[in-house]
């Protein structure tokens, strides 16, 4: 459309087909009393002008209210779930101008008895899109199901469930993002030794991300024939002396090991022992930005990050819910990976997370958790 160009209004149409504005709105929306004589002139005088109902004008016209629930764990500051919540933060002003309504239902994510109480407030709170990052698989499949059944759309973060309904996933390729820590870490190595420290999750099953990136590790070990011992080692997850015992002990007993991998976001807890103990000869590879990764890569201590703009792809997550809502538009692709992004010391304080306006460079002095 040029700029001397005008878009057709109601207003045109029912000028031209010689009907009130009233009559025109109830042929678009079909409701009330219409012949079919006249209905045929609307159209036709639809067809002639080119005209395009606003869309987003009639949404809140009519008043529909929509839920959209994200079930996410419970966090501390500066933990990876914080920057998932930024995401879905970011959407609630778009979620407003739609008439759509965000609830959080948070659970321990070390506990099955309480993601089992999440799904049922997520049911009853009769969501019309869901967002979830299925740490525990067989109750996330009941929920989706569950769901699916009324036909409400579910869009999976952190890693998917291949056997159920959803609609759309955004996240790393975890498989891959394990073979290119094993690059990252090993390169043309033939020989050695490395140690994967976990986290405890107490009766809580494996986390898939984890299980999926050990396995893409493991594979390029394989596919590269090189003669590696992995050792697994496990922290807590919020019990700083105990992992500075662990640490002390397990390379004491292990002096050889100078290769250490998180395939979670907690490489800072080893950076943190090993800048308290002065320690320069170990190379630590993990994941994910946040604040105190960040500060054991600049000081050295981390080697390499493997980092994803976390809070974008929520934030995109959350408008392919919207979109649907709304629309009815599915993604383009239903599996939406995001990039992996290698951090070092060199170039990190001239990595920008995010897109447009939401746009951050690190080094500025912003924090990015």
């Amino acid at each position: 459309m040029s700029a001397n160009e005008k878009y057709a209004t109601m207003e045109d149409v029912a000028r031209l087909s010689g009907v009130s504005k009233g009559t025109v709105d109830r042929v678009l929306h079909d409701r009330g009393d219409v012949s079919e004589k006249t209905k045929q002139k609307v159209l036709k005088a639809i067809k002639e002008v080119g005209y395009k109902p606003n869309i987003f004008a009639s949404i809140l016209s009519m008043k529909k209210k929509y839920r959209i629930v994200a079930v996410i764990p419970y966090f501390q500051k500066g933990e990876y779930w914080e920057m998932v919540y930024d995401g879905i933060m970011m959407a609630e002003s778009q979620g407003k101008s739609l008439n759509i309504d965000i609830e959080i239902v948070y659970y321990n994510q070390f506990d099955i008895n309480s993601f089992r109480a999440s799904c049922s407030n997520t049911m009853a709170l009769e969501p019309n899109g869901v967002l979830i990052a299925p740490i525990y698989k067989e109750e996330t499949t009941k929920l989706v199901r569950e769901l699916s059944k009324s036909d409400i759309p579910v869009v999976y973060i952190d890693t998917r469930l291949e056997n159920t309904e959803y609609l759309a996933y955004y996240g790393m390729p975890l498989y891959e993002s394990g073979y290119l820590a094993a690059h990252l870490l090993l390169g043309s190595m033939k020989k050695c030794n490395v140690v994967n420290f976990n986290i405890d999750r107490g009766d809580a099953p494996p986390n898939d991300s984890m299980l999926n990136r050990h396995r893409g590790f493991l594979a390029y070990v394989k596919d590269h024939d090189i003669d590696c011992e992995v050792y697994d080692c496990t922290m807590q997850p919020n019990d700083f002396l105990y992992n500075i015992q662990l640490f002390d002990r397990f390379f004491r007993e292990n002096p050889h090991i100078s290769h250490i991998i998180t395939l979670n976001s907690r490489a800072y807890m080893i950076a943190e022992w090993m800048e308290i103990r002065g320690v320069k000869d170990k190379v630590l590879l993990g994941f994910d930005m946040l604040k105190k990764n960040l500060e054991g890569l600049r000081k050295g201590y981390v080697s390499t990050l493997i980092a994803e703009k976390t809070s974008v792809q929520v934030h995109q997550a959350m408008g392919a819910i919207m979109d649907y809502l709304i629309f009815r538009r599915r993604p383009a692709l239903k599996d939406n990976y995001v990039s992996m992004d290698i951090l070092n010391k060199y170039n990190v304080d001239f990595y920008v997370t995010g897109s447009g306006n939401n746009s951050v460079l690190i080094g500025s002095g912003f924090e990015t958790e």
